[in-house]
């Protein structure tokens, strides 16, 4: 692999985490706002999002954007039943379903096809 292109492999790896961190810190900020149960995942959800992106771009490999990947499609999968089941955490579920599949994308995007690398 030619050096420009890890490097551009890079540059995109650090745009996905620093979204993730954006959404952290989005997630923290909103739970100040939040009362009860909502401000308690907020804020779980807020670190949780920082931790990762920190350790994904301290592993700098793409066995950590696909272990990230299967968390956020994890989670993702996990807010359906919540969705469907509690209408009063149904928006919040449906916003978390949709982050963590977008940067399930986005994660896979970065891995692509497990070439060498």
């Amino acid at each position: 692999m030619s050096r420009g292109s890890r490097s551009g492999r890079q540059q995109r790896a650090l745009a996905v985490e620093l979204l993730r961190a954006g959404i952290g810190v989005a997630h923290l900020l909103g739970s100040r706002r939040a009362l009860g149960r909502p401000a308690v995942l907020a804020r779980v959800l807020g670190v949780r999002q920082l931790t990762q992106a920190g350790l994904v771009l301290r592993a700098s490999t793409a066995d950590a954007n696909t272990v990230s990947a299967l968390v956020d499609a994890t989670h993702g999968v996990t807010m359906v039943p919540l969705a469907l089941v509690d209408r009063q955490s149904r928006r919040f579920a449906v916003r978390q379903l949709l982050i963590a599949m977008l940067l399930t994308v986005l994660e896979v995007a970065l891995v692509g096809r497990g070439g060498k690398r």
